[in-house]
């Protein structure tokens, strides 16, 4: 046998054993980790901090996305025959890798290294061509496998195959943008999975799991671990937002909702979450609405006033909180009362006392800017205190209860003495023994009529009575208050208007009422009037105004609690009496039975001593309303 032959027959042995070997042997062409490319990550653009979480910014910082280098995969020294392979043996070798699927993988024992190494040992088989064009269109397929895989390191080792494959193809560019996408993906995921681990949900330099987490889903939603990462996140916020549902704190509780609607609105999570919190949320609002309703029912207006701040923090709609601030305000302002409730209030000694009328707060022009200079000037009054007021004036009936419980005497007893008129001559008359038991006549009055021949203190006197029965603050109207409530929002002249009263109006001096008995008729009082009453007419027998009070203008005149002044200079702008230390004259106001037309006008006002009695002078009296 000769030299040349042997030689063959050792080669030939030799790949026969290499083929035994590649096909019983240890997997040799099993995946290897592959050089990681470098990465060179950049400083992160600074952005403008948020406020708050309830506030999230809507413009993510610029992501700064991993560069990467392409690792070279064949060193240009390599001996691609330094077994002293033939082309014919490289390609066998080739298409036997390729039939155990170890097409690109391992290193150096993988076919397009040994198609290569046959292309790079200028073998000229046509084979060698058709094997390259068939290992390339593998390679496209197994990097658009890894792309789909998010396998980085595999796209990675392709892309360095393909380098030395085809040097100028484009796809090169294109995955190698694609690797810096994943490992960008991978860095933001784990460092936004890091972030929360460490409960670094916000921050103001967008350092924070949330925003890193929408940076990383604006590459690419798709990625898996940021989709397990989503759900954490998700989770998380969840759990906030609940624990501040359950503490009551919804503004906080409505900032985790809105991070979670920026995050994934379609969620389940979020919608259960938005349930949730709504379902806490209503419960909160009921029980601050019963309790809410409990603490002005007691008056607790201060713990109401906070209950009210709670339903504010429930972002209701400003129309839904609207009542809730009204009855506050009433409450505030009235106690336990409405505008033009009627009660009366329980005597220490039994039974009730007079009926009060509740008056609305508000202002009013008091005077008359072309009246006599003791009307003059109008001012303005404003009242911020409530108050009320007797329905109608203090009646025989009412002032007999106090007379009986404190044995007091009236100034008309103490000087056994009245005035009295005389239907005869139509005029008024001293008399002896007439006192607050008689009518205007000086027969016993009834019952119902309202109590005449008082002065000032006698009236007073009443007002402390109430005062030391019921432990509210009874006194008498200040007299701003009694033009207040007699104009009753109007600013016409006269109670009624300017033209003639309507029917049943009041007991006035109407030109059609006359004396019993004769032909005698009022000469100076309403023109085309008549209610059918010469004196005082009982209680409640004529329509009230409209704030449900009775008889202010007509029937008798009032004592009110001011000293009297020529004129309202410097007068109280509050509502208030103004009194002066030692005053012996007070104020009287409205019109009587038998009064001029002039003295029924709203701003009429007159003067007396306090000790003063008459048949056409009475009283009611005000209660300040104390929350």
């Amino acid at each position: 046998m000769s030299i040349k032959e042997v030689i063959m027959a050792l080669i030939w042995l030799a790949l026969v054993g290499l083929l035994y070997v590649l096909k019983t042997g240890p997997d040799y062409f099993q995946s290897v980790p592959v050089e990681t490319p470098v990465v060179k990550p950049e400083d992160t653009e600074q952005t403008e901090p948020q406020a708050n979480i309830q506030q999230q910014d809507t413009v993510l910082p610029e992501t700064i996305r991993t560069r990467v280098e392409i690792p070279n995969w064949l060193p240009e020294d390599l001996n691609f025959n330094e077994n002293d392979l033939t082309g014919d043996d490289l390609l066998t070798l080739a298409r036997l890798a390729i039939e155990n699927d170890h097409v690109f993988f391992p290193e150096h024992q993988n076919a397009l290294f040994y198609v290569m190494a046959a292309k790079n040992a200028e073998h000229d088989a046509p084979q060698v061509d058709e094997l390259l064009t068939d290992l390339h269109a593998r390679l496209y397929e197994a990097a658009t496998e890894a792309i789909a895989d998010y396998d980085a390191d595999k796209l990675t080792a392709l892309t360095a195959r393909l380098k030395s494959l085809a040097p100028e193809d484009q796809k090169i560019a294109e995955y190698t943008d694609h690797i810096s996408t994943l490992f960008t993906l991978k860095r933001l995921t784990e460092e936004a999975s890091e972030l929360l681990r460490s409960h670094d949900l916000y921050a103001f330099n967008h350092e924070d799991a949330v925003h890193k987490f929408q940076q990383a889903q604006q590459l690419d939603a798709g990625y898996p671990p940021l989709i397990e990462l989503e759900n954490q996140l998700l989770a998380t916020i969840s759990q906030q937002a609940i624990r501040a549902a359950e503490e009551g704190d919804f503004d906080v509780a409505r900032a985790q909702l809105r991070v979670l609607s920026g995050l994934n609105n379609t969620h389940p999570l979020y919608t259960r979450t938005t349930q949730q919190v709504d379902a806490q949320r209503q419960e909160r609002f009921n029980y601050l609405d019963r309790q809410f309703y409990l603490a002005i029912q007691s008056l607790q207006l201060n713990r109401a006033e906070e209950l009210l701040a709670r339903l504010n923090q429930l972002n209701l709609d400003p129309g839904l909180l609207q009542p809730y601030r009204q009855q506050l305000n009433q409450a505030q302002t009235y106690g336990s009362y409405a505008v033009f409730d009627v009660f009366n209030d329980t005597l220490n000694r039994g039974g009730e006392g007079p009926a009060m009328v509740v008056m609305p707060v508000g202002s009013f022009f008091m005077g008359r800017a072309d009246g006599p200079k003791y009307q003059q000037p109008a001012h303005w009054v404003n009242f911020n205190n409530a108050f009320a007021v007797s329905q109608h004036e203090v009646t025989v009936g009412q002032f007999a209860i106090f007379i009986k419980d404190t044995g007091y005497k009236t100034t008309a007893e103490q000087l056994n003495r009245g005035v009295i008129y005389n239907p005869r001559t139509g005029r008024f008359k001293n008399k002896h023994g007439i006192n607050w038991r008689h009518d205007y006549l000086g027969k016993k009055a009834d019952f119902n009529l309202p109590v005449i021949h008082v002065s000032w203190h006698d009236a007073r006197a009443y007002a402390e009575w109430l005062t030391e029965q019921t432990g509210d603050d009874y006194r008498l109207l200040s007299e701003s208050e009694f033009e207040y409530v007699l104009k009753a929002g109007s600013q016409e002249p006269f109670p009624w208007g300017v033209n003639p009263p309507p029917d049943n109006y009041g007991n006035l001096s109407g030109s059609e009422d006359r004396l019993r008995g004769s032909r005698v008729r009022w000469r100076e009082g309403v023109n085309q009037y008549g209610d059918g009453y010469w004196g005082p007419a009982p209680v409640k027998q004529f329509s009230p105004n409209v704030f449900g009070l009775y008889d202010l203008s007509g029937n008798v005149m009032e004592w009110v609690e001011d000293c009297w002044h020529d004129s309202y200079f410097r007068a109280p702008d509050d509502g208030q009496a103004w009194i002066n230390k030692g005053c012996e004259k007070r104020v009287i106001r409205g019109g009587h039975w038998g009064s001029a037309l002039d003295e029924y006008h709203s701003s009429h006002r007159k003067q007396s001593e306090d000790d003063f009695t008459d048949p056409r002078l009475g009283f009611r009296i005000a209660k300040t309303i104390i929350p």
